[in-house]
């Protein structure tokens, strides 16, 4: 008797793509600002409007807003870190991922639409990157 059955991905292979896709997500990213800071700085006006807190959205706009330039190159870099450490050192780059969401979250509910299904990824790959780092 033969069945049917669809081949299987070995779970290598799964946690090797989202461990890539979390590389090159946060790799491009710090190409995107690197162009918007330096081509369209004001792009990043509003950003916060949706904030939970005051204290987020004061700090976006008398902070980041004050020179958006710089401190979007700032965040070119921590973004080109985190997957420069993804690379190197998996369990402090996925760490770095997991917060990275979490902070993010702290920009309004638009944004949680993206971190749900981000951190639906990087949890389990942090579990796999603990226990596979033993």
């Amino acid at each position: 008797m033969t069945t049917n059955r669809a081949p299987t991905i070995p779970s290598t292979q799964i946690w090797r793509a989202i461990h890539w896709g979390f590389v090159a997500l946060f790799a491009s990213g710090a190409c995107v600002h690197v162009i918007l800071g330096l081509a369209a700085p004001s792009s990043y006006d509003g950003f916060a409007d949706a904030a939970f807190f005051g204290w987020v959205r004061d700090g976006w706009q008398n902070i980041f807003m004050a020179y958006p330039t710089p401190w979007a190159l700032l965040l070119a870099a921590a973004e080109l870190t985190i997957a420069v450490l993804l690379v190197k050192t998996p369990r402090l780059g996925y760490v770095a991922v997991v917060l990275f969401h979490l902070a993010l979250m702290l920009f309004g509910w638009g944004f949680w639409l993206w971190c749900i299904p981000a951190l639906a990824f990087a949890l389990p790959a942090t579990r796999h990157a603990f226990r596979a780092g033993r």
